[in-house]
């Protein structure tokens, strides 16, 4: 698959209510590679295992790269995604003060004006597209799941009855085994792609992330920072991180 160079920019930050940042992100932009991690359970244990997610997904990806070509399938990126599960089910064996600790990831690879992307848990991915933002991504957890199953219909209505949103069904180091939910989506000039943690999505309604975005046109590095302060203007109650893409045509 012929990869698609892009323009990219990530942010992360602890907020303004947790003591450690137990997110992680990676931009690598002449490999159109983003990947992000949520870290979740542990004292500093979720930020070991969102960083062992990042680094054991680029670091088995890398090597299938030839210039300006990738090896890659669904398969593949099922993987690389596999092989951060267990490198973490390790670290934890070989670490007991480890037990607990799992992470959420999401991952985007642009190629042949494609975006193939696979999640775990609830870190998103968004497009932004003819001044429309669209989740590409569907979140494994409990209140997700009550709004497919039509007790709600929506999250906010969820939420507001008191449904917890921090219940999740699928994380890397949960299980020997993980689900790895994949997508593929055709590109279209001035397509932008925003991966984030929930400290972003939680704090941000979409349409406030649209208008942020839409008023930052083909600045990225504004667009980001504007992101990242208005969540933390709206409590900045756990970290936030995000990565702006636009893959060049």
């Amino acid at each position: 698959m012929k990869i698609m160079p892009m323009t990219a920019v990530a942010r992360s930050d602890r907020g303004r209510v947790r003591e450690v940042n137990e997110d992680s992100v990676a931009v690598l932009d002449q490999h159109g590679l983003v990947v992000l991690a949520d870290g979740m359970g542990g004292y500093n244990a979720g930020e070991v295992a969102s960083q062992l997610a990042v680094e054991t997904i680029t670091t088995s990806l890398l090597p299938l790269y030839n210039g300006d070509s990738v090896v890659f399938s669904d398969e593949v990126l099922e993987s690389v995604v596999e092989d951060a599960n267990e490198a973490i089910l390790c670290a934890v064996e070989e670490n007991p003060d480890y037990k607990g600790m799992a992470t959420t990831v999401v991952v985007a690879l642009f190629g042949d004006r494609q975006v193939h992307f696979g999640h775990v848990g609830d870190s998103r991915l968004y497009r932004l597209r003819n001044g429309c933002l669209q989740q590409m991504t569907r979140d494994h957890s409990m209140v997700q799941a009550l709004v497919d199953e039509g007790m709600f219909a929506s999250i906010q209505e969820a939420l507001d009855a008191g449904v917890k949103n921090n219940v999740l069904f699928r994380g890397l180091g949960i299980a020997d085994t993980v689900e790895v939910e994949l997508g593929c989506s055709e590109l279209v000039a001035g397509d932008l792609y925003l991966a984030c943690s929930d400290g972003l999505s939680n704090m941000l309604t979409d349409r406030e992330m649209e208008r942020i975005l839409l008023e930052s046109p083909d600045e990225l590095e504004m667009a980001a920072d504007r992101l990242l302060t208005a969540a933390l203007e709206s409590g900045g109650l756990d970290n936030v991180s995000l990565a702006l893409a636009c893959p060049q045509s």
